[in-house]
Parts: C-alpha cells; sequence; structure tokens
C-alpha cells in the first residue's frame, strides 16, 4: 500500500476474482460480462464506437426497425447496444428503454497516452482531460452521443 496516496495495490484474491475467478468457487464465472442500453441515437452511437473509438465490433443484427443490436469488445468486458424501439408496443417487458443516467463505464487501458492523444485528434467532447488521480491511476473520461461517461484509466507504478 502507498501511504502517499492512500491507495492499494490489488491483492492476489482480488486478481483471482478479477480474472475469471477461482475454478469451481461459483457458477458465475465462466460468463461474460455486458453493459447494455437502449439507444435513440442507435447509428450514431455505433459509428462512434467503431470508427471514432475503434472498438472491436464483436457482433451486430437487424431484425428489423425495432430489432437492431451490435455488441463491441473491449478487454475482458462487452458493450451491448440496441436500438430503441419506434413505439412503447414495441418495448420488451421487463427491461428499461430509458437512457442510461448516473452510470458509467470505467475502461481499464494500457499505454493511455497513446490512446489519449489518438483521441484528441478526434471530434471527441472530454469531460476530464488526462491526468494523474491521488489514488493512482492516470485517466481521462468522454461522453458518447447518449451522454454515458467513459472513464479509461492505466495504473500507474
Amino acid at each position: 500500500c502507498s501511504t502517499e496516496r492512500n491507495w492499494c495495490r490489488p491483492t492476489e484474491e482480488f486478481s483471482q476474482v478479477r480474472y475469471g475467478g477461482v475454478e469451481g468457487k461459483n457458477n458465475m464465472d465462466k460468463g461474460e460480462f455486458r453493459f447494455a442500453y437502449f439507444s435513440s441515437k442507435y447509428e450514431e452511437t455505433i459509428d462512434f464506437y467503431k470508427n471514432i473509438l475503434e472498438f472491436n465490433l464483436k457482433f451486430s443484427w437487424d431484425r428489423g426497425p425495432n430489432d437492431k443490436g451490435s455488441v463491441f469488445g473491449h478487454g475482458l468486458g462487452l458493450i451491448e447496444i440496441l436500438k430503441q424501439p419506434d413505439n412503447e408496443q414495441e418495448f420488451n417487458l421487463g427491461l428499461d428503454h430509458r437512457s442510461p443516467k448516473g452510470s458509467f463505464m470505467v475502461i481499464e487501458i494500457s499505454n493511455i497516452e497513446t490512446i489519449f492523444s489518438k483521441y484528441k485528434k478526434k471530434d471527441i467532447n472530454f469531460n476530464q482531460d488526462l491526468t494523474i488521480q491521488d489514488w493512482g491511476h492516470k485517466s481521462f473520461s468522454l461522453n458518447d452521443p447518449n451522454g454515458v461517461v467513459l472513464f479509461f484509466f492505466e495504473n500507474v507504478e
């Protein structure tokens, strides 16, 4: 632990849980984690993740005007963006179709200076420029077209 910065490195136990869990400890350590949300700006959002941020498009589907979606992979997580249906009759009753508010994505990356410089050359609205946080992260944040905050960070040695 660093008393100067008031933060600690992850323990081995934390790392095992973080990177897939201890084998056999629970039934959820084999699945994927997805952050999913509906977007009324579907095409703009897909373009943003694919062409501006250059995230990896894993797959997408288009089964009609009210059934479109795309899944992007980044690191160990997935981001699923669904086209918000045009009318309430098309809504899935078990889901909240509002754009997310108050939630944000935290994305760990390496070579943060390179990524930040590349993004600075594009038409991106940053919430926070590259900075070193007191807790030992170098980070920056930005908004996607729906207002979802993406917080990129790298651990500082």
